[in-house]
């Protein structure tokens, strides 16, 4: 009787884990209040990425052939809102098993505003699936 116990604690546990997973980058994305993520430049927002450490954890094939870390969500298998991906930018995001197994780090003291917008906006537009992307021509 006692491992029943035991092992329903431990499922309920998982359970909610995975509930705050899923609705704490909705939650922290209704409270956001820095530059909107619609009014980001996407072109901007793929240099950000790939220079911000973005490129280091997350996959996203849009981003280039460096965009393949294994620590951080995967970005072709989640479509993310621009408002989630600026939020999540922002304040970062706790670990929460077994979805996210690492923590982010906030980067609202290493990005500006404008960025958070330009990275979050190019997220938003190349994440949930495989699409690639054409950096503008430099000049």
């Amino acid at each position: 009787m006692r491992q029943f116990k035991v092992r329903r604690f431990a499922a309920v546990g998982v359970a909610l884990l995975a509930v705050c997973a899923v609705m704490v980058p909705g939650a922290l994305a209704k409270g956001h209040k820095t530059a909107k993520a619609a009014d980001g430049n996407v072109d901007r927002g793929y240099v950000v990425f790939n220079q911000y450490f973005c490129a280091d954890c997350h996959t996203l094939k849009a981003a280039g052939p460096t965009a393949y870390g294994q620590l951080g969500v995967n970005l072709n298998k989640v479509k993310v809102p621009a408002a989630t991906a600026s939020a999540v930018v922002t304040n970062g995001l706790p670990a929460a098993l077994p979805l996210y197994p690492s923590q982010m780090v906030g980067y609202k003291n290493v990005l500006t505003a404008g960025q958070i917008a330009d990275v979050s906006a190019f997220v938003a537009a190349y994440s949930g699936g495989y699409k690639t992307y054409t950096p503008p021509a430099a000049g």
